[in-house]
């Protein structure tokens, strides 16, 4: 974020570089975006496949669960 945060003000400072400085700021926000979502997905995800084995051992996976799992 502070890297982020310092190439935004380097780009209202530097006039004759702003546009560089703007689109370095703009591929900085989304490497931190993707590693959110990175984040977001590794933290959901191991409890669905908890979720999951335990449907498959019980064999109590209905027709319903299964669509709403996936």
């Amino acid at each position: 974020y502070i890297r982020t945060l310092y190439l935004g003000i380097q780009s209202r400072r530097q006039r004759e570089h702003q546009r560089r400085w703007y689109w370095a700021m703009m591929f900085e926000y989304a490497d931190v975006n993707m590693l959110r979502l990175l984040e977001t997905f590794l933290e959901s995800a191991p409890q669905l496949v908890l979720q999951l084995c335990i449907m498959i051992q019980e064999n109590r996976a209905e027709r319903l669960q299964c669509r709403w799992s996936v």
